[in-house]
């Protein structure tokens, strides 16, 4: 009788000790699973909501003397309100997608080219690549955005001059041009640029 309660108690020891052992095994093994998934992540700026590749693509952009557009860019209104409850992190002038239908992230950004009283924005398109992103493609240039914003909708973008009237043009990435093109406007047929009413319609 003592020597089975003896085996019993031997084989309930074993067990404890293997099943600490595959406990500790698994503590060890996640952390560095964790970490390397942290680290191959792009994790957003705070501020900017951009990551470390987006911020050093508009970084480019503002050595050259265009200041990206930030929230506070923006002119408070009703609708804007009604924006920021719908999505919670809206950023009026920023915003990706893939709108070249590659399978890599893009993004837009408004970028402030003339300051207040009446500042004017440059909208411009970062494709991804292999590397990060390529080079800019200016969509429009010098835009009232004060009221306005940009957003997708799927691939097409969408810039909107007053978020309460809900004023927009919608911009698709044409391959075989390698241009915008104003869906709504039916200018840029023939490769120019056009200018109606002193905006620029699609890209050179």
């Amino acid at each position: 009788m003592k020597a089975r309660r003896l085996a019993g108690a031997a084989l309930l020891a074993g067990f404890a000790l293997f099943g600490a052992a595959l406990f500790v095994f698994a503590r060890g093994g996640a952390p560095e699973d964790d970490a390397a998934a942290r680290a191959s992540a792009p994790r957003p700026d705070s501020g900017s909501g951009r990551t470390p590749d987006e911020q050093a693509a508009v970084d480019v952009v503002a050595a050259q003397g265009l200041r990206p557009a930030t929230d506070e860019d923006a002119e408070e209104s009703e609708g804007r309100d009604d924006l920021r409850s719908l999505y919670g992190d809206y950023r009026p002038y920023f915003v990706r997608g893939d709108l070249d239908g590659d399978g890599r992230i893009d993004f837009a950004q408004a970028f402030v080219r003339r300051e207040a009283p009446e500042p004017l924005f440059d909208v411009a398109v970062f494709f991804g690549s292999a590397s990060g992103f390529a080079p800019p493609v200016w969509v429009e240039r010098g835009v009232d955005l004060s009221t306005g914003d940009l957003s997708l909708d799927r691939s097409v973008l969408v810039v909107t001059d007053d978020v309460d009237q809900d004023a927009s043009r919608r911009f698709r990435w044409d391959p075989s041009t390698r241009r915008f093109i104003d869906l709504d406007s039916g200018d840029g047929d023939d490769g120019e640029w056009a200018e109606p009413e002193g905006r620029l319609r699609t890209t050179a």
